[in-house]
């Protein structure tokens, strides 16, 4: 592949310059790198006989840092090493949930609590995003990257902060409208609520940094912003496209709704520069779904 390197363009990051032709082939392969660990590794259902898979998930995570050490070191692909470090990040999370998991179960025990409440369902994420946002955090310093380069960064913060704030003002207060009075008490509402917000902060940043903030930076100079964003959206939403706790004939509208909340945090972390305001455009979705489910059980 020929492709020449600008020095100009996405913060100052040097952007290849490639033909259709090349995008439309590294978006193809970026892709189905994606579904090899967001899809067909998950450990959330079991569609595929990959899911939740050890051997399966280890295996992927060897194979993608032995890519990436070998293009750190190869000249003709060392551009692209930090791409094979993203995904092994990535590949990591299955696989310390997986061996990991008696702990978090340890740590619900002690409190007594189970997710059949909504203090349990918060605190379980909690444990399941620092059992995954650690590791990652961990492994990009080792990189030698910054946090910045995964978006943990000021950036425009009055931009992401003001539009994340409304959405999150608009969607809380539609919860209220459309779910609030389905509860049985107010007690059970003000529970939801408290632990609502938690369990949406908590998934929020997992899955912002997961799933977008370790991967935009790296495609955008090869892919461009909107390909980029585009890219991590269709892995987002087909991720949750098997997530069974809606009747399944809704869940074509999950996932065009999960593409669409993918695509405003994608471009709204490039826009602004960080993550904080597409991490409060997401924990306004997981609030209102958090609290139209507990609505109804």
């Amino acid at each position: 592949m020929t492709s020449q390197i600008l020095s100009a363009g996405l913060g100052g990051k040097e952007v290849v310059q490639t033909n259709w032709m090349q995008r439309i082939g590294l978006f193809i392969l970026f892709l189905a790198c994606g579904l090899a660990i967001f899809l067909f590794g998950s450990n959330y259902f079991a569609v595929f006989p990959t899911n939740k898979n050890l051997t399966y998930n280890l295996t992927l995570s060897a194979l993608t840092l032995v890519v990436a050490v070998w293009f750190k070191f190869d000249q003709r692909w060392n551009m692209y090493w930090q791409i094979a470090f993203a995904f092994f990040i990535a590949s990591v999370a299955f696989p310390v949930t997986s061996l990991l998991g008696e702990w978090k179960s340890t740590a619900m025990g002690w409190f007594a609590l189970t997710t059949l409440t909504s203090q349990g369902i918060a605190i379980d994420k909690v444990c399941e995003a620092l059992l995954i946002i650690v590791p990652l955090l961990v492994l990009t310093k080792l990189s030698g990257a910054d946090l910045g380069s995964i978006f943990i960064r000021r950036g425009n913060l009055k931009m992401g902060l003001g539009i994340g704030g409304l959405v999150f003002l608009f969607l809380a207060t539609a919860s209220f409208m459309f779910a609030a009075t389905r509860f049985s008490s107010m007690k059970l509402l003000g529970d939801a609520v408290v632990w609502g917000l938690v369990f949406s902060a908590a998934n929020s940043l997992m899955e912002e940094l997961w799933l977008r903030g370790i991967f935009l930076n790296h495609y955008a100079p090869l892919l461009g912003v909107g390909g980029s964003v585009w890219l991590t959206s269709i892995i987002f939403a087909l991720m949750h496209g098997f997530v069974f706790y809606f009747d399944p004939t809704a869940l074509i509208f999950f996932v065009l709704n999960t593409l669409a909340l993918g695509l405003a945090c994608g471009y709204l972390m490039m826009k602004s520069g960080s993550i904080w305001g597409a991490v409060l455009i997401h924990a306004a979705s997981d609030f209102f779904l958090f609290i139209a489910v507990l609505a109804n059980v």
